[in-house]
């Protein structure tokens, strides 16, 4: 039986809080744990001049907020997991204006 009263942590708004911070968290763990000898200047230059940068940013996006999406689908916190695809579409529609520029 589901439960039917006001699940705690069930809101838009914090999923989209979460879903918009939770791909920076993992892009700096993916900066601290592959380029850790590089500037933080340096890293950004490696990644626009490679053209690597929008495909790390949709890893990051896609590994980070995935797993947060179903966790809050499995808890029945469905206001917040609309939030975070709600976040993931933001980051979606950066990714394709990036990629048509």
């Amino acid at each position: 039986m589901k439960y039917l009263g006001k699940t705690k942590y069930d809101s838009v708004t914090l999923g989209t809080i979460i879903g918009i911070l939770a791909p920076m968290l993992v892009f700096v763990v993916y900066y601290l744990i592959m380029y850790h000898g590089m500037n933080i200047s340096a890293f950004f230059h490696y990644l626009t001049n490679g053209e690597i940068f929008i495909p790390v940013i949709s890893l990051c996006c896609f590994c980070a907020n995935l797993p947060i999406f179903f966790a809050f689908i499995w808890t029945n916190r469905d206001k917040s997991a609309r939030g975070v695809l709600q976040a993931t579409f933001i980051y979606a529609i950066y990714v394709c204006i990036m990629k048509l520029i």
